[in-house]
């Protein structure tokens, strides 16, 4: 379908230890995003390990993003598939930093500065693009705005699980948007060739979220483990190419049309399928009687003359009424002796 990431180069990649140091801090929070001082901690701890020596740092923004990857894994692979699977990651390496949506909005601890809770998850409706590295954040809050030189507006925007540090102007309409939605593992159907998505990007200094579009989807049968399908998409902002799972592709809500037509099929299969196991449940038009009729006893055959008309039974003369059809006469008439007299009706006239 295409070549590997950034030409198979290294990438940016968690260390195993790293990643056991942040899953117990997922684990204590209850799968909640941890305060920014504590992935601003993890952060420079993890930039000044012997392990990272000669290496880039390690940025607060890819542990964040790391936590909220971990976040949504979670949450799919607790979720049940409506059709044939109940999970929604492929088997990854752990001390890859990979992600299953995009940033999603979630409730720090209560000593977060930005003083969110759980409930800010649900109200997350808008992300914008970062000039600084050119991906996509959750904006948390939007805290200012104006009009630049061009005359085009501009917003101060605050991104989800970031400080104030962070915080820069953004055009509106180039850089602001409805938030991109996370693929659940029985939408892949409606992800196709030529839509803009949301991808995630694993660089070899950092993992972020980026524009990407897709070229080619490999469809491929779902198993225990969820999607197993497979998609080429082409990233807008270094047109490199690259194959990912479902996990790491965000589709933007403009495709939401497309989904309910896909759930109202599925529903009417599902509906189509319990027909065709239950027939008492199809209407009056469908109904199929799976009951065979009692065969209908066949009449005797009956010769018949100007004079009278005799009985023949169908086993002793069919096959010489059909074979002998000018004789009739006489073999009625020999069946008329052999018969008794109670068995004859006269004709009257």
């Amino acid at each position: 379908m295409g070549r590997p990431p950034l030409g198979g180069g290294p990438v940016f990649r968690f260390t195993p230890k790293e990643v056991s140091e942040m899953e117990k801090y997922l684990q204590e929070s209850n799968n909640l995003l941890p305060a920014r001082e504590i992935m601003m901690f993890l952060a420079e701890k993890f930039s000044a390990s012997a392990d990272r020596a000669g290496k880039v740092a390690v940025q607060p923004k890819q542990v964040w993003n790391w936590f909220q990857n971990r976040r949504y894994a979670r949450k799919a692979r607790s979720s049940k598939g409506s059709e044939m699977t109940s999970y929604s990651v492929m088997p990854h390496d752990d001390s890859v930093s990979t992600g299953n949506a995009a940033p999603s909005a979630s409730a720090p601890s209560a000593s977060a500065p930005s003083g969110k809770n759980s409930s800010d998850e649900s109200q997350v409706e808008f992300e914008a693009k970062s000039s600084r590295d050119g991906a996509w954040y959750d904006i948390l809050a939007f805290i200012s705005y104006r009009k630049s030189e061009a005359g085009e507006a501009e917003v101060w925007v605050r991104f989800l699980g970031m400080g104030e540090e962070e915080d820069e102007w953004v055009n509106v309409l180039e850089s602001v948007r409805q938030r991109s939605v996370p693929c659940e593992p029985t939408e892949c159907a409606v992800v196709l060739p030529g839509d803009l998505i949301l991808c995630f990007q694993e660089g070899k200094e950092q993992s972020l979220y980026f524009d990407a579009h897709v070229l080619d989807a490999q469809r491929r049968r779902h198993d225990s483990r969820g999607c197993r399908c497979r998609f080429l998409v082409r990233y807008d902002h270094d047109g490199s190419e690259e194959i990912v799972p479902l996990r790491k592709v965000c589709r933007r809500p403009e495709t939401d049309y497309r989904l309910k037509v896909f759930h109202e099929r599925m529903a009417e299969d599902h509906k189509r399928n319990d027909m065709a196991r239950d027939p008492s449940h199809a209407g009056p038009s469908n109904a199929v009687n799976i009951v065979p009729e009692k065969p209908l006893k066949q009449p005797k055959l009956m010769n018949v003359n100007t004079e009278e008309v005799v009985a023949v039974p169908s086993t002793s003369t069919a096959a010489g009424i059909n074979s002998a059809p000018e004789d009739l006469g006489n073999d009625a008439g020999k069946n008329g002796a052999d018969e008794p007299k109670e068995g004859k009706s006269t004709a009257s006239g």
